[in-house]
């Protein structure tokens, strides 16, 4: 069985993500779709476009187990799917935390970036995120 290490490290980033009840993701593919749905040039594809971030929407809702899903993907023939459910689940996970890192940075100034970094650090689910970030990284195939 090829890729066993990456599918560890999912197996425990999925179940940090699952403890610490995780679903970061799901804001920024809302605010995704409310800024692509403002947009009446748009119009025309807005079905095939909330369709896709419903997909989107659904693999992020799921979280860590879409990332222990992902995991044995890894160990099969299907590395690629695997590797695109860990980045559905875990990079828009990924992309919540650095626009919340700049919204405290901006409304709080870097004091409030020292306590959201303790907080961060003493998170389980950031200790999720960088193992499945990790493990996405080290598949082959």
């Amino acid at each position: 069985m090829k890729n066993q290490t990456p599918f560890a490290l999912c197996l425990i980033g999925g179940l940090f993500l699952l403890g610490a009840n995780y679903t970061g993701g799901i804001n920024t593919i809302f605010l995704v779709f409310l800024f692509l749905n403002a947009i009446p040039a748009l119009a025309p594809i807005y079905l095939f476009i909330n369709i896709l971030l419903l997909i989107l929407f659904i693999i992020a809702w799921l979280g860590g187990i879409a990332v222990i899903l992902g995991g044995y993907l890894l160990t099969t023939s299907h590395v690629r799917t695997g590797k695109f459910i860990i980045a559905i689940a875990s990079g828009f996970g990924l992309i919540s935390l650095i626009l919340t890192v700049v919204w405290v940075v901006l409304s709080f100034g870097w004091g409030g970036l020292l306590v959201l970094t303790w907080f961060v650090l003493n998170g389980v689910s950031a200790l999720g995120l960088i193992l499945t970030i990790i493990a996405r990284s080290t598949a082959r195939g």
